[in-house]
């Protein structure tokens, strides 16, 4: 039976051989890239129910899972899931193997986080490559609901270190937004969408919501972070509506996924929603409607010593719709049904993480990274190898 998995859209198919149980009882899980190109960090999920219904010895706070060279890789359980991550080269198939050791010391260092921050009332989130924020407080300033960017160049995880050190008083404190070897926030977001919020698209205006009301922090390593926000301050026509979003971010990505629904809409049928990248001077746009990309680069900001930045959104196929502008955005706009969610995917890319020396190297992760969303892993899971 063929079932469909999300972590960059997986399709799971499983064979099961017939086989005695037993202590030392594996699972081989065989993993086949479809892509002429390398996927690193390519985040495998599997159902825990599935996993349990035709493996029931598996235990969760046992389970480990090792690749070809016997190396034991990093794991995570969240809500039904089962995740590990591993590199593919182009066309490669690589085997795993999954079995029971309570001899293993199963603690990982993280490489995401998620987590609510007070006094400010932001939710961050962050993994080794980079790191975001949303606001949920006044005290952020005269902000909405978009997301705001922190270049990283250390692999480390540095939100709490940068809370901290900005929290000081006097000659102490330790501004974030100065680069003091591990990156910075050179990015101002106001009153925009920022890099890749988005709002309902109605009679050419987009509809942003203000800051969330409640959150959620779902999961926050060590592969995968992930949360939810609600919003209630926005109306159309002077009919209030609801937003939620879910934004899981997997370690080795630096784009975002990003589940929007909403509720209380007095229409049915379709809605529009439009994704933004807000426009920032010395930058250029470029886009690409056969992969649905958009991406705006150029420098962080006046100085040149701090690099260049790209930011990006990517709606999968099925739901892009078209590009548009304002005076203050680059758009995406998507579709979906008034009762049903949109994902789409944001990020950034900065060069003195050292993963992207240019606009080039920038454009062709958000190409790659959309034909990954086309073209999932194959994987198929047998007891036998």
């Amino acid at each position: 039976m063929k079932i469909k998995f999300i972590s960059i859209f997986i399709v799971l198919t499983i064979f099961f051989s017939i086989d005695g149980l037993g202590q030392h009882l594996r699972l081989y899980i065989k993993a086949k890239n479809p892509s002429n190109f390398n996927r690193n960090s390519e985040t495998i999920v599997l159902n825990w129910d599935l996993l349990k219904k035709n493996a029931p010895w598996l235990d969760s706070s046992k389970i480990v899972v090792l690749d070809s060279k016997d190396n034991k890789l990093i794991t995570q359980s969240i809500e039904n899931e089962f995740l590990f991550q591993s590199d593919f080269n182009p066309k490669e198939t690589k085997t795993f193997i999954i079995y029971n050791d309570s001899s293993t010391n199963l603690t990982y260092e993280s490489l995401t986080d998620a987590k609510f921050i007070l006094p400010r009332q932001d939710v961050t989130w962050e993994n080794d490559r980079i790191a975001h924020r949303i606001y949920g407080s006044p005290l952020a300033g005269d902000v909405l609901n978009g997301v705001d960017v922190w270049v990283k160049r250390v692999r480390n995880l540095i939100m709490d270190k940068w809370y901290a050190g900005d929290s000081l008083k006097g000659k102490a404190r330790v501004s974030y937004h100065v680069d003091h070897g591990e990156g910075a926030d050179f990015f101002t977001v106001g009153r925009s969408l920022g890099a890749g919020g988005c709002a309902i698209w109605k009679d050419s205006l987009f509809h942003q919501t203000g800051l969330f009301k409640s959150h959620e922090i779902i999961a926050s390593g060590p592969i995968r972070a992930k949360f939810t926000v609600w919003y209630d301050a926005d109306s159309i026509n002077g009919k209030p509506f609801k937003e939620k979003k879910t934004y899981t971010l997997d370690a080795g990505q630096n784009m975002t996924r990003i589940d929007v629904s909403y509720s209380n809409l007095q229409e049915k049928g379709k809605i529009l929603i439009a994704a933004g990248l807000v426009k920032r001077k010395n930058t250029t746009r470029y886009s690409d409607s056969k992969q649905s990309w958009l991406s705006l680069w150029g420098e962080v900001n006046d100085d040149s010593a701090n690099g260049s930045l790209g930011i990006g959104v990517i709606i999968p196929n099925k739901s892009f719709k078209s590009f548009g502008e304002d005076s203050s955005h680059y758009l995406i706009i998507g579709k979906t049904d008034t009762n049903k969610q949109l994902t789409y995917y944001a990020g950034a890319g900065w060069t003195r993480s050292g993963d992207f020396n240019g606009v080039d190297d920038w454009n062709n992760y958000l190409k790659s990274f959309a034909l990954r969303l086309q073209s999932p892993l194959k994987i198929s899971i047998s007891r036998k190898k």
